[in-house]
């Protein structure tokens, strides 16, 4: 089924629900000021750390471009690219430590994260050439560094964009589509311009709404709507033949969820494989910080994984 809303029966909803209602009574800090800035990149700072992490440099197209491994205890079936959230402004990949620690247990496979540039002090598309180096590396090293030439790609919120990119990226660019055995993208923005979904959004409104949304974009799109509908930025508009199977995670609370529908649709009409999961009373980031609910979908998303690297 192409549109699943996904039962959890083991999950106590009334934390659940004392969770999400304790993040919507938030505000969010203004990353335009400098203060603000800093308070939003500090929340990365208290991820839990996965002790067998191991940090690499890699070429990029600026300097150096740290990457974080993870591996499995066996032979690595795949490799995933990891893009971390955050916004475009904030985040690193410690903060998908765990996540990344549990696809390595649970599906056999390397985990490789990437520490891309940040806006605004280095203003898109910075952020994606980093991101896009870590593939090139990838294609070229995945063999030698863990045994595998299988690759898959993901990402969370921002950073699901700029997965997508690089999915476009592989096929477009590289010739080489063909080793993405699946794309996992977890509550992504697909149309920076804003949905629907994102411009009816309240105050009250758990984690992120309208204000802040369009707040961001400005800060670090700053063009008008019909450039950022160019394919190059908004994987929403471009054509979508040719690609790996795909698995799409969101919350129902969500402001993104309307990216979520409409990118898996077009990816399935397109003539590929995808599958969207709709949690219920979820919120934006809910893998993090609602974990009852992070960590069934972490399980599934692993789940998927497995089916896709027997297939």
């Amino acid at each position: 089924m192409f549109y699943n809303k996904v039962p959890i029966p083991d999950v106590d909803s009334e934390a659940a629900r004392a969770i999400v209602a304790e993040r919507a009574s938030r505000s969010l800090p203004d990353p335009a000021t400098p203060d603000g800035l800093a308070m939003l990149r500090s929340a990365a700072d208290h991820a839990p750390r996965a002790e067998g992490a191991v940090d690499k440099l890699i070429p990029g197209a600026a300097g150096d471009v740290r990457i974080r491994i993870i591996r499995p205890e066996g032979t690595a079936r795949a490799v995933l690219l990891d893009v971390h959230g955050g916004g475009w402004f904030g985040g690193k990949p410690e903060e998908n430590d765990y996540a990344n620690e549990l696809t390595a247990q649970e599906a056999d496979v390397a985990t490789v994260s990437v520490d891309y540039r940040l806006a605004p002090e280095h203003p898109y598309p910075a952020g994606l050439e980093d991101v896009l180096a870590a593939v090139e590396w990838l294609l070229d090293n995945a063999v030698s560094e863990f045994g595998t030439e299988k690759l898959l790609i993901g990402g969370n919120s921002s950073g699901a964009h700029l997965a997508a990119l690089s999915v476009l990226h592989v096929r477009d660019r590289l010739g080489a589509i063909d080793r993405v055995a699946g794309v996992s993208l977890v509550y992504g923005v697909f149309d920076p311009t804003l949905t629907l979904a994102e411009r009816l959004t309240t105050p009250a409104t758990p984690v992120v709404n309208t204000s802040f949304l369009r707040a961001t974009r400005e800060l670090i799109f700053p063009d008008t709507a019909a450039v950022l509908r160019n394919p190059t930025i908004s994987p929403l508009y471009a054509d979508l033949t040719g690609l790996p199977p795909a698995l799409f995670t969101i919350g129902e609370l969500d402001p993104l969820l309307d990216d979520a529908l409409f990118m898996a649709e077009r990816w399935r009409a397109a003539g590929n494989e995808a599958e969207i999961d709709v949690y219920p009373g979820a919120i934006h980031g809910f893998m993090s910080s609602v974990p009852p609910l992070g960590k069934h979908a972490q399980a599934r998303i692993n789940s998927w994984i497995n089916g896709h690297m027997s297939a």
